[in-house]
């Protein structure tokens, strides 16, 4: 991975959606934190478009 600014975030959520979470990223073939940066970065290239 090249050298990366990483910082950490802390989220609430119930152990359902805890668990949902995980399976989305265990599904994608990825970590939770590398699921909400693709995410993230659909956000912003929708909002980009706008």
């Amino acid at each position: 991975m090249a050298e990366r600014n990483l910082e950490n975030i802390t989220i609430t959520v119930s152990k359902e959606e805890k668990k949902a979470l995980k399976q989305a990223a265990l599904d994608n073939d990825c970590s939770v934190s590398e699921l909400i940066r693709r995410w993230l970065e659909e956000y912003r290239a929708k909002e980009a478009e706008k």
